[in-house]
Protein backbone atom coordinates (compact mmCIF):
# COMPACT_ATOMS: atom_id res chain seq x y z
CA UNK A 1 0.00 0.00 0.00
CA UNK A 2 1.75 3.22 -1.11
CA UNK A 3 2.56 5.87 1.99
CA UNK A 4 1.41 9.08 2.09
CA UNK A 5 3.89 11.82 2.04
CA UNK A 6 3.17 14.80 3.63
CA UNK A 7 4.27 18.31 3.00
CA UNK A 8 7.10 19.95 4.50
CA UNK A 9 6.29 23.49 4.71
CA UNK A 10 8.73 26.26 5.32
CA UNK A 11 9.03 28.71 8.06
CA UNK A 12 10.57 31.63 6.00
CA UNK A 13 9.56 32.60 3.02
CA UNK A 14 10.20 30.74 -0.27
CA UNK A 15 9.71 31.38 -3.88
CA UNK A 16 8.00 29.03 -5.75
CA UNK A 17 8.24 31.31 -8.98
CA UNK A 18 9.67 34.56 -9.77
CA UNK A 19 6.01 35.80 -8.63
CA UNK A 20 4.43 33.33 -5.70
CA UNK A 21 6.10 33.10 -2.66
CA UNK A 22 4.93 30.36 0.34
CA UNK A 23 5.67 31.65 3.84
CA UNK A 24 4.25 29.23 7.25
CA UNK A 25 2.94 31.55 10.13
CA UNK A 26 1.93 30.30 13.02
CA UNK A 27 -0.80 27.24 12.30
CA UNK A 28 -1.64 28.15 8.57
CA UNK A 29 0.49 28.51 5.17
CA UNK A 30 -0.02 31.47 3.04
CA UNK A 31 0.32 31.59 -0.74
CA UNK A 32 1.75 35.65 -1.96
CA UNK A 33 1.46 37.57 -5.70
CA UNK A 34 4.06 40.17 -4.81
CA UNK A 35 2.79 41.75 -1.68
CA UNK A 36 -0.98 40.49 -2.03
CA UNK A 37 -1.93 37.71 -0.43
CA UNK A 38 -3.88 34.73 -2.56
CA UNK A 39 -4.41 31.58 -1.16
CA UNK A 40 -4.32 30.77 2.36
CA UNK A 41 -5.08 27.18 4.28
CA UNK A 42 -4.11 25.45 7.65
CA UNK A 43 -0.95 23.44 7.57
CA UNK A 44 -2.84 20.11 8.71
CA UNK A 45 -5.28 20.91 5.51
CA UNK A 46 -3.65 18.55 3.13
CA UNK A 47 -7.17 18.72 0.46
CA UNK A 48 -6.93 22.45 0.44
CA UNK A 49 -2.70 22.57 -0.22
CA UNK A 50 -3.31 19.47 -3.20
CA UNK A 51 -5.58 21.71 -4.79
CA UNK A 52 -4.14 25.21 -4.74
CA UNK A 53 -0.79 23.64 -5.74
CA UNK A 54 -2.17 21.90 -8.41
CA UNK A 55 -4.15 24.76 -9.99
CA UNK A 56 -1.00 27.07 -9.63
CA UNK A 57 0.64 24.23 -11.70
CA UNK A 58 -2.42 24.07 -14.30
CA UNK A 59 -2.86 27.83 -14.04
CA UNK A 60 0.98 27.87 -15.46
CA UNK A 61 2.05 29.94 -12.26
CA UNK A 62 4.26 27.03 -10.74
CA UNK A 63 5.96 24.32 -12.39
CA UNK A 64 5.95 20.59 -11.34
CA UNK A 65 9.53 20.60 -10.02
CA UNK A 66 9.47 23.81 -8.25
CA UNK A 67 6.10 22.16 -5.76
CA UNK A 68 8.75 19.22 -5.56
CA UNK A 69 11.46 20.99 -4.09
CA UNK A 70 9.53 23.20 -2.02
CA UNK A 71 7.06 21.00 -0.05
CA UNK A 72 9.53 17.88 -0.59
CA UNK A 73 6.35 15.92 -1.62
CA UNK A 74 7.13 12.81 -4.56
CA UNK A 75 6.86 13.47 -8.24
CA UNK A 76 4.19 11.21 -9.04
CA UNK A 77 1.53 12.76 -6.13
CA UNK A 78 2.00 16.27 -7.69
CA UNK A 79 1.67 14.42 -11.42
CA UNK A 80 -1.21 12.71 -9.64
CA UNK A 81 -2.58 16.06 -7.95
CA UNK A 82 -2.85 17.72 -11.42
CA UNK A 83 -4.38 14.74 -12.85
CA UNK A 84 -7.10 15.08 -10.55
CA UNK A 85 -7.70 18.90 -10.94
CA UNK A 86 -7.70 18.43 -14.82
CA UNK A 87 -10.12 15.71 -14.76
CA UNK A 88 -12.33 16.99 -11.61
CA UNK A 89 -11.76 20.14 -10.92
CA UNK A 90 -11.80 21.53 -7.29
CA UNK A 91 -14.18 18.82 -6.41
CA UNK A 92 -12.16 16.45 -6.96
CA UNK A 93 -10.52 17.38 -4.11
CA UNK A 94 -13.01 17.85 -1.60
CA UNK A 95 -15.87 15.34 -2.48
CA UNK A 96 -16.46 12.39 0.31
CA UNK A 97 -13.97 9.47 -0.23
CA UNK A 98 -15.41 6.32 -1.24
CA UNK A 99 -14.98 3.54 1.64
CA UNK A 100 -13.47 -0.10 1.53
CA UNK A 101 -15.58 -2.97 0.61
CA UNK A 102 -16.19 -4.82 4.14
CA UNK A 103 -18.08 -8.11 3.94
CA UNK A 104 -19.65 -7.88 0.82
CA UNK A 105 -19.15 -11.34 0.31
CA UNK A 106 -19.43 -13.05 3.23
CA UNK A 107 -23.22 -12.43 3.80
CA UNK A 108 -25.08 -13.86 6.99
CA UNK A 109 -26.95 -16.33 4.82
CA UNK A 110 -23.41 -17.57 3.33
CA UNK A 111 -21.86 -17.33 6.46
CA UNK A 112 -23.54 -20.94 8.00
CA UNK A 113 -23.30 -22.66 4.34
CA UNK A 114 -19.67 -21.79 4.63
CA UNK A 115 -19.40 -23.17 8.38
CA UNK A 116 -21.44 -26.35 7.41
CA UNK A 117 -19.25 -27.30 4.59
CA UNK A 118 -16.08 -26.99 7.44
CA UNK A 119 -17.46 -28.96 9.91
CA UNK A 120 -18.05 -31.81 7.06
CA UNK A 121 -14.29 -31.65 6.33
CA UNK A 122 -14.11 -29.54 3.12
CA UNK A 123 -11.17 -27.58 2.91
CA UNK A 124 -11.45 -24.23 1.60
CA UNK A 125 -10.52 -24.49 -1.49
CA UNK A 126 -13.16 -27.27 -2.37
CA UNK A 127 -15.69 -24.35 -0.77
CA UNK A 128 -13.99 -21.98 -3.44
CA UNK A 129 -14.97 -23.75 -6.32
CA UNK A 130 -18.47 -24.95 -5.01
CA UNK A 131 -19.52 -20.54 -3.94
CA UNK A 132 -17.07 -19.02 -5.52
CA UNK A 133 -15.57 -17.41 -2.72
CA UNK A 134 -11.81 -17.18 -2.55
CA UNK A 135 -10.00 -19.41 -0.25
CA UNK A 136 -8.07 -16.20 1.20
CA UNK A 137 -11.49 -15.21 2.19
CA UNK A 138 -12.67 -18.24 3.94
CA UNK A 139 -8.82 -18.56 5.72
CA UNK A 140 -9.23 -15.09 7.03
CA UNK A 141 -12.20 -15.50 8.19
CA UNK A 142 -11.35 -18.48 10.41
CA UNK A 143 -8.31 -16.68 11.75
CA UNK A 144 -10.99 -13.52 12.49
CA UNK A 145 -13.03 -15.75 14.30
CA UNK A 146 -16.22 -15.40 11.92
CA UNK A 147 -15.88 -19.23 11.25
CA UNK A 148 -13.88 -21.81 12.93
CA UNK A 149 -12.84 -25.05 11.56
CA UNK A 150 -13.73 -28.31 13.74
CA UNK A 151 -11.76 -29.96 16.00
CA UNK A 152 -10.33 -33.03 15.03
CA UNK A 153 -12.12 -36.42 16.51
CA UNK A 154 -10.88 -39.73 16.79
CA UNK A 155 -7.61 -41.27 17.68
CA UNK A 156 -4.47 -40.17 15.24
CA UNK A 157 -2.90 -43.25 15.15
CA UNK A 158 1.00 -42.78 15.50
CA UNK A 159 3.91 -44.69 13.43
CA UNK A 160 6.87 -45.65 13.87
CA UNK A 161 9.78 -44.43 11.50
CA UNK A 162 9.76 -47.19 9.32
CA UNK A 163 6.17 -47.42 8.85
CA UNK A 164 6.19 -43.97 7.90
CA UNK A 165 9.26 -44.51 5.56
CA UNK A 166 7.84 -47.45 3.90
CA UNK A 167 4.74 -45.24 2.83
CA UNK A 168 6.76 -42.11 1.61
CA UNK A 169 8.67 -44.90 -0.48
CA UNK A 170 5.01 -45.24 -2.21
CA UNK A 171 4.46 -42.05 -2.43
CA UNK A 172 4.61 -40.87 -5.84
CA UNK A 173 6.30 -37.51 -5.24
CA UNK A 174 8.68 -39.01 -2.61
CA UNK A 175 9.55 -38.82 0.88
CA UNK A 176 8.23 -35.33 3.32
CA UNK A 177 5.05 -35.52 0.95
CA UNK A 178 3.12 -37.70 2.84
CA UNK A 179 1.60 -37.61 6.63
CA UNK A 180 3.44 -33.91 7.50
CA UNK A 181 1.49 -33.62 10.54
CA UNK A 182 2.88 -37.09 11.85
CA UNK A 183 6.54 -36.17 10.92
CA UNK A 184 6.12 -32.68 12.94
CA UNK A 185 4.53 -35.39 15.98
CA UNK A 186 7.56 -37.24 15.34
CA UNK A 187 10.09 -34.68 15.76
CA UNK A 188 8.55 -33.01 18.44
CA UNK A 189 7.37 -35.60 20.71
CA UNK A 190 10.68 -37.70 20.36
CA UNK A 191 9.88 -41.53 20.57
Amino acid sequence: MPTTLFPVFPEVSVYLSSSIVVKAFEDYIYYFNGEMPIYKHRKDDYKSFRFITSQMVVLGNVKQVDIIKVFKVSKASVKRWVKVYRGEGPAGFFHPRQGKKSGNVLTKEVLPEIQTRLNCGDTPKEIEDTYGIKADTIRKAIQSGRLSRPPVTGPIEEKTQAQRNQEDSKASLGMGCTNTQGRIDAITKKK
